[in-house]
């Protein structure tokens, strides 16, 4: 095991791009996930829809812009990363207007995925490629930090998206909320232009805030140069890929499988009320903030694989205790681990990225495997719906998602854990092998 120092100096400028980052993936949990709590039937009551045919179009909308979103390491590599995630986020902006003026079912359910695919774009590939960028080294610490952004997001968007609706209208109007984003993402699209730098050397600094060893070429033109071979369909051919795709997907089908049902499962099997089981979950996303720092100490102290792999075991561990039938002693305990789990599922996909491919190959390799974990994580809808179908249980659903949760710490025993030799090979992404 290993016991790597944490260090927490990241310098004024590395600490503003942590925050920076944590505020992308913020929206990016927040509008594209936790939003949909009011967005549905504020979109139900203003037009007449069916509420749960509103629901229905988030899955296939999530899964085609996973896959749209996969392309977009590509932009990177033409345009920039600077530049493809500002046009990332005027094009989320221009999304989420057309998705609020939406005349009927067929332009939300277009207007939902191009919203989602733009989001993810500037959030998941730009912002991670931006920690890819200024901390290659202390990746682990800095997502624990970049993370809670998605916590805090569960914790207010819903709120935020309530009052903002009422701005104009006491009454409501889902619209005037979602213009209130657009309006926001616009705003932060110039900020991103004008003062965010997407590499320390372009603030005059160098990776991870620390001394490089000598003759060391990290200049943002010898990253460009070593990307220039690294195509799309290079990166789906490789087995690695797949691997941590496979991996991330079966702990993230535990983590939406789980959260996605906890309230109907609390108030249908263990007695709560509505609202206990709605103030329980929302103690379990606060708890995730406190596990976003945990698993990131975990990741920089022992290393991304053997963290990884203990991610699993202890979501695993969570599941047995949430639906042991031993009264609420071992329910509240499941949900405390649980909580502390959902903390840590953003920050491994993209930490395991970054050591194995660097910062040169970061945008397109993580693109691909954000598309596949993604695809994989949606299923767990399939599973609870075929599994409870089949035996009228949540549990047993559960228990599935319970060994996936195993199965994802088997799959990332055979992702090949580079410890990349040089400094070099760390900071420009020298590493690759299919």
């Amino acid at each position: 095991m290993k016991g790597n120092k944490v260090r927490y100096n990241f310098g004024k400028q590395g600490t503003f791009m942590i925050a920076y980052s944590a505020l992308l993936v913020y929206f990016m949990t927040g509008l594209t996930v936790d939003a949909l709590n009011v967005i549905v039937p504020g979109f139900a009551a203003l037009k007449g829809w069916d509420a749960d045919q509103l629901l229905s179009i988030a899955t296939p909308a999530s899964i085609i812009a996973l896959i749209l979103t996969s392309f977009w390491g590509v932009a990177i590599k033409k345009f920039g990363l600077k530049k493809s995630t500002t046009i990332a986020l005027f094009a989320s902006g221009v999304s989420i207007f057309l998705f609020a003026k939406s005349a009927n079912i067929l332009m939300y359910g277009i207007m939902e995925t191009l919203m989602i695919t733009f989001i993810n774009c500037f959030s998941v590939i730009g912002g991670y490629a931006m920690i890819a960028n200024w901390f290659p080294k202390k990746k682990g610490i800095v997502l624990g930090f970049t993370t809670m952004g998605m916590n805090l997001a569960s914790a207010t968007i819903p709120g935020l998206i309530t009052f903002f609706s009422k701005i104009i209208d006491k009454n409501g109007n889902i619209t005037h909320a979602l213009m209130v984003f657009a309006v926001i993402f616009i705003l932060v699209g110039i900020f991103n232009t004008i003062f965010i730098k997407v590499t320390p050397e372009e603030a005059g600094l160098l990776p991870d805030n620390e001394p490089l060893v000598d003759n060391i070429d990290v200049s943002k033109e010898s990253i460009k140069d070593k990307a220039k071979g690294f195509s799309y369909w290079q990166v789906l051919k490789m087995p690695n890929i797949w691997k941590m795709g496979l991996a991330y997907g079966f702990a993230g089908m535990g983590t939406v499988g789980i959260m996605s049902q906890l309230i109907p499962y609390l108030v249908g099997n263990r007695g709560f009320n509505q609202s206990q089981a709605i103030l329980t979950m929302s103690v379990a996303a606060l708890i995730g903030i406190l596990g976003s720092y945990l698993w990131g100490v975990i990741d920089q102290k022992w290393g991304t694989k053997l963290a990884s792999q203990y991610f699993g075991i202890w979501y695993a561990l969570g599941i047995a205790f949430l639906i042991a039938p031993f009264g609420k002693v071992t329910l509240y305990i499941g949900i405390f681990i649980i909580g502390i789990g959902i903390g840590g599922t953003g920050n491994f996909p993209p930490s395991m990225t970054t050591l194995c491919y660097g910062r040169a190959y970061f945008p397109i390799a993580f693109s691909v495997v954000n598309m596949i974990m993604g695809v994989i994580r949606s299923a767990a809808f399939v599973v609870l719906g075929v599994v409870r179908g089949a035996t009228s249980s949540t549990e047993a659903a559960y228990i599935v998602f319970l060994v996936l949760s195993i199965l994802s710490t088997v799959t990332i025993s055979f992702v090949k854990d580079w410890n990349q030799e040089t400094e070099e090979d760390s900071y420009r992404g020298t590493s690759l092998n299919p």
